[in-house]
């Protein structure tokens, strides 16, 4: 996807003058599609940055422009395809490199009717968002979590330490149930409603009744970075801890999450093909320093058929060398005869994507 700055077509009078003004303005042009954030500030204000997964995270092309003097401030791009994306505004922002800090003080688009509300973490206020819809029509936003969610803590011998499961397990049939393993699992209960889509996809008969365990981490940036002795956690307490609280097929037990939790699922499955039938992975961190040319020197086409069946994703918006390491591991596993379809979303890094493209995962690992 190609974005470039244009300058804004505005001006002071012509926006003073709108009523009942919505941002961003989205416009249908010859090129593309063109979007022009607008924001309101003060005689306080002495700087305004957008950032987000459109139009990006690089402070010096977030930096918007103030009208005339006035205090409207503006910024206007032009993207050549369709696209969606959340994204904030930082106002007088003088953080230099502490994202951490940043983060903190970003604001919505007060102008912008459509957020996306969510937890970080339990027990936290909830974080909300502002996206836009350039031309890409997002179906899952009005779906809400479910209540029935409930949480567990487990104890590992293995890593030595615990952590929150939070499972979803309301359907009620005679034959066992498949089991959909989520890293970072309280994201996949809140901010992806993973419940709701399970039971809609259900109800229309696209997938089999599913048990899910929402496994968070103390520590994901230890466990989910392809961690031998994490996939030891799971094979040897969490999955016969599993099978003896509820009643599952072996078969069907898929692993899945987004970015670090997404390459997780990857390697667990890949690595033990005779415990885990599915992965689903979306924005898979494959560009991680400690993985990077993994799929090539390790994936050996001993047989023409695997057994695991993989749903893999990134969006347009995301860091090149992270698409560049999905496309490699996505090449690697045709080459050795895996069945793995790859979706490529008119996104980034991003949560509002990984919650639209995951009922689309779950149709695929479970067909």
């Amino acid at each position: 996807m190609n974005i470039q700055e244009i300058r804004s077509p505005f001006s002071y009078n012509e926006i003073s003058s709108m009523k009942q003004l919505e941002t961003p303005i989205v416009k249908h042009v010859d090129d593309g599609i063109e979007i022009h954030f607008i924001y309101f500030g003060n005689e306080d204000t002495s700087s305004v940055h957008v950032l987000g997964s459109f139009p990006g995270w690089e402070l010096q092309g977030g930096e918007m422009t103030r009208l005339e003097e006035s205090d409207i401030w503006v910024k206007s791009f032009l993207a050549d395809s369709a696209f969606a994306s959340t994204y904030y505004f930082s106002i007088n922002d003088d953080y230099g490199d502490d994202w951490g800090e940043r983060f903190k003080h970003m604001i919505l688009d007060p102008l912008n009717p459509n957020t996306m509300v969510f937890s970080e973490v339990p027990g936290d206020p909830h974080t909300a968002i502002s996206y836009v819809e350039g031309d890409e029509k997002l179906a899952t936003m009005n779906l809400r979590k479910k209540g029935n969610v409930y949480k567990e803590m487990f104890n590992s011998s293995v890593l030595h330490n615990e952590r929150n499961l939070w499972i979803y397990d309301p359907i009620e049939v005679d034959t066992p149930k498949n089991v959909l393993i989520l890293f970072d699992g309280f994201q996949y209960t809140d901010a992806i409603p993973a419940p709701a889509m399970i039971d809609h996809l259900y109800d229309e008969g696209k997938i089999p009744a599913t048990v899910i365990i929402g496994v968070d981490s103390p520590d994901r940036f230890t466990e989910f970075v392809g961690n031998d002795v994490f996939t030891q956690f799971l094979t040897d307490e969490l999955l016969p801890w599993i099978r003896d609280t509820f009643r599952v097929n072996r078969d069907k037990i898929v692993l899945g999450g987004a970015s670090l939790g997404g390459l997780a699922a990857f390697y667990s499955a890949i690595s033990r093909p005779d415990l885990f039938g599915g992965v689903l992975s979306q924005s898979g961190s494959f560009n991680h320093k400690k993985w990077v040319d993994w799929p090539v020197h390790h994936m050996k086409n001993e047989s023409k058929q695997h057994p695991v069946r993989i749903y893999m994703n990134a969006g347009k918006l995301e860091v090149p060398a992270l698409q560049e390491a999905n496309n490699q591991t996505y090449s690697a596993l045709k080459r050795n005869g895996y069945d793995v379809t790859y979706d490529v979303f008119n996104g980034g890094h991003d949560v509002l994507w990984w919650r639209e493209t995951f009922p689309r995962g779950l149709e695929y690992v479970f067909k």
